[in-house]
């Protein structure tokens, strides 16, 4: 029986160069290496999409930044380089100041509102019963209703003429005929009334979607050691929900800054300049006295504030998104 040599240090080295060299070509476990045309083929199904995504979103963009430095005019041929000439009139204009605190100030009450009375409804229909799976699939009907559509009707019904709300208002007591439009007030009530009719079931179903993810221990112990419904939601229930306020808080906050419609159809930002908002104000000076120029400069400081607002926002979340660290 012949000994078999032990294989030399050279021979090591080339197998081992061999089988390193094996997987680089063949790949992880075996696998063959792609090629061009396998790793092109996912962005060759995306081109249409992403073509779409730059002609409706990056273009436009471009556009606004370049005109908001020209005084170009619809109807008033090619303008010129203006410089910030259409920034400085933005920031130091009155009516453009006064829009911008009236759109804070809607955005500020209509949020918290929807906040306070989307956690007040959440709370009950976060139990799993039939009839709240009922009630929840009720309350989306307002949200799926379009913001226009809603103003419409809104409208229809606040006619002075012949609208069912000055009807019943007369039935108890109120002025027949009254005009809840014309008044500053009355019209800021009806817009906020609107808002939250609209979006305080986007509120409450986030909301509600939390509540049902929080844990139970932690409410069975606090019941067993006799804490109060009460203690319960301020220590338990309500720091746990932070998270989800907060998400909640943002989108509304983000969505409410672009609220138009409800605007426009019901007062136009009136009586008088009462409930200009600023997209009210964009909208005229752009399509009204076709100044492109000065419109697309108030669209980038909006932008600019709501960019400055939104990290805010996002870093509350981001602070408060692990509830073990609240």
């Amino acid at each position: 029986m012949k000994a078999t040599a032990a294989p030399s240090d050279a021979t090591l080295t080339v197998d081992a160069s061999r089988r390193v060299a094996g997987r680089t070509t063949a790949g992880p476990r075996g696998r063959k290496p792609l090629t061009w045309k396998k790793r092109s083929t996912p962005w060759i199904y995306m081109a249409p999409s992403m073509v779409v995504l730059l002609l409706m979103t990056v273009a436009p963009a471009i556009f606004i930044f370049y005109s908001a430095f020209r005084n170009d005019k619809i109807l008033g041929g090619v303008g010129k380089f203006v410089g910030l000439d259409n920034f400085i009139e933005a920031v130091t204009n009155a009516s453009v100041q006064h829009a911008f605190l009236i759109t804070f100030g809607f955005v500020a009450v209509a949020v918290i509102l929807e906040m306070i009375l989307g956690f007040a409804l959440a709370l009950p229909l976060a139990a799993q019963t039939r009839a709240n799976k009922v009630g929840a699939a009720v309350m989306l009907l307002p949200f799926a209703v379009t913001p226009a559509v809603a103003a419409m009707v809104f409208k229809q019904l606040l006619n002075p003429n012949y609208g069912w709300v000055g009807y019943y208002l007369g039935v108890f007591g109120f002025p027949k005929g009254i005009d809840l439009l014309g008044d500053p007030t009355s019209a800021w009530i009806v817009l906020v009334i609107l808002d939250m009719w609209q979006w305080t079931p986007f509120i409450a179903l986030i909301l509600m979607a939390g509540l049902q993810s929080l844990p139970g221990e932690p409410r069975e112990a606090a019941m067993v050691d006799g804490a109060t419904p009460w203690q319960m939601f301020r220590h338990i229930t309500f720091p746990a929900m932070v998270p989800f306020i907060a998400i909640a808080a943002v989108l509304r906050t983000i969505q409410a800054f672009k609220t138009f419609d409800s605007f426009k159809i019901l007062t136009g930002g009136g009586p008088g300049e009462s409930t200009e908002i600023i997209n009210l104000g964009i909208f005229r000076v752009g399509l009204q006295s076709f100044n492109v120029g000065l419109a697309c400069a108030l669209g980038v400081v909006f932008l600019i504030i709501l960019s400055l607002l939104i990290p805010f926002m996002l870093r509350i979340i981001g602070r408060r998104a692990d509830p073990e660290e609240m």
